[in-house]
């Protein structure tokens, strides 16, 4: 870029690991003085917005998801039953697995029944 010779490509991606489209964008947007365009992201309001305080309790109650979704379609709630169950996997408590206790058999003293 300093000494005004295009750059070796192939180099460049080798080197940054990165794609060669990338490196070409680049070296464009720096021949031609211009900053890289920056997006904002919209946020959007969600369904529970108004609804997420009903959910926790219910679900701190014991209430399965299904059942909260159920109790919030009465109160005017348009989302489907999958967002209910996504956000009340936030609560769950992960599940402690049980022990299996393995028995060693000899051979020729235990018996197989059908």
């Amino acid at each position: 870029m300093l000494e005004k010779i295009k750059p070796n490509y192939s180099a460049v991606v080798r080197q940054y690991d990165v794609d060669p489209r990338t490196v070409k964008a680049a070296y464009l947007r720096a021949q031609s003085d211009k900053t890289a365009v920056v997006r904002k992201r919209h946020s959007r309001r969600s369904k529970l917005d108004g609804y997420q305080d009903i959910i926790e309790d219910k679900y701190a109650a014991g209430c399965s998801a299904r059942s909260i979704y159920a109790f919030i379609v009465e109160k005017d709630f348009t989302g489907k039953c999958v967002i209910v169950k996504d956000y009340c996997r936030r609560f769950r408590k992960p599940q402690t697995k049980k022990a299996t206790i393995r028995v060693n058999h000899t051979i020729g003293l235990s018996v197989q029944v059908d």
